[in-house]
Order: structure tokens, then sequence, then C-alpha cells
């Protein structure tokens, strides 16, 4: 083929696919072809399978260790660092600080 010709090639990254049940059966359909398709991808399927059903394990094991702690720790604890007012203040100066900001905006 020449380089001006253009390649007819369908690019599954290009096919969108939509949240809820559509998605899912779009998943599920691809994931089904390239299991039928590709015989060797069977043994790296059940291999995920596998490897997701002790991971999940692990991380439902670890949760009922720690009821209720988070799972992703805040950079800063309470009391660390120079700004110490806590986030309800600096919410509230940012919500402060757009409506001044708007109704400039709006005067203008």
């Amino acid at each position: 083929m020449s380089q001006g010709t253009p390649n007819p090639q369908i690019n599954i990254s290009k096919i969108p696919g939509g949240a809820g049940i559509a998605g899912a059966l779009f998943a599920l359909s691809t994931m089904l072809i390239f299991l039928i398709g590709i015989p060797r991808i069977r043994l790296f399927f059940v291999a995920a399978v596998i490897l997701g059903c002790g991971v999940a394990l692990v991380l439902r094991l670890i949760h009922r260790e720690t009821p209720g702690k988070p799972w992703i720790l805040p950079a800063i604890q309470d009391g660390d660092g120079p700004n110490q007012r806590g986030p309800v203040a600096r919410s509230q100066e940012r919500r402060d600080d757009v409506r001044r900001k708007l109704r400039a905006f709006a005067a203008t």
C-alpha cells in the first residue's frame, strides 16, 4: 500500500461505549468476541479472574479489621500545617469570594 492510501481497519478505541446497561453489554460482548477469537487470551482471563478474586478477598478482610477507618488518608492531619482554620472556614471563604466576584461581574 502506498503512503496516501487510508488503512480501512476498525479501531476499537474509537467506538463509544456509554454508561449503564448499554456500556456493560458492550464490554461483555467485546470480551466474549476476543475470548472466542483468540484462544490464548482464555488463560489470561482465568488468571485475571482468580487474581481479582484474591485481591477482593484481601481488601475485604482488611476492611473488616478496621471498620470505619478511611481508606485514603488525608495529606495533612488535623492540627498539622500552617493553616489550622479547618475545611468549613475555607469553603465558606471561597463561597464568599465567588459571590463577590459574581457581583462585581454583574455590576459591570
